[in-house]
């Protein structure tokens, strides 16, 4: 195991003390379990990518663990009543949408990569969860984030139905390009 998806799998650990916290009505121990959470999540792809350690259970397991913790503390924040039940539902659509475009993607293309809009949309979550836990006030930067993650959304979802896949976008070779009826040079010479 590489130390990045070990970091990886230790933020998966830290749902569990994190939710609990929550239940509990204690909020400032749910936050530190919370930030270092964040911290793991900021280092893992940056040790990765240093260590030249990125692997695609890595790839998988990072945005995996993020919609668990989130949704673990969204339900929790719900059941406790600083967020109407539909808050952790809503949060849910756009992630589910996502996580099955992600895996589309992968595929099809063998690639894929965050971008700006989602990288927002999780700094706007961050925040939304730091505000309910800390502050009286945390519905609104919740429901802000809530937006920009379906913004997001569709983001991905246009940004890559209208790119071509790196076999698209290759060159085409005199031998390899197909002729009118359909078929290469090569094919017609009986290669």
């Amino acid at each position: 195991m590489t130390l990045a998806n070990a970091l990886t799998l230790f933020r998966g650990v830290l749902i569990a003390p994190t939710t609990a916290a929550v239940l509990l009505g204690r909020p400032r121990i749910a936050f530190a379990c919370f930030a270092l959470a964040g911290l793991t999540d900021a280092v893992d792809g940056l040790v990765a990518r240093t260590r030249h350690e990125v692997t695609f259970t890595g790839a998988m397991l990072d945005p995996a663990m993020d919609k668990l913790l989130y949704m673990a503390l969204f339900s929790a924040l719900a059941a406790t009543g600083k967020l109407p039940i539909l808050g952790p539902v809503l949060y849910a659509i756009p992630q589910l949408g996502l996580g099955i475009g992600a895996l589309a993607l992968w595929r099809r293309r063998r690639e894929f990569a965050a971008r700006w809009p989602g990288k927002a949309a999780a700094a706007l979550t961050a925040l939304a969860v730091a505000c309910l836990l800390l502050t009286p006030w945390g519905e609104i930067p919740f429901w802000i984030a809530i937006a920009a993650n379906f913004l997001s959304a569709l983001y991905y979802l246009f940004q890559q139905t209208n790119r071509k896949t790196r076999l698209e976008e290759a060159p085409q070779t005199p031998s390899t390009s197909p002729s009118q009826d359909g078929e290469t040079p090569a094919a017609k010479r009986g290669a």
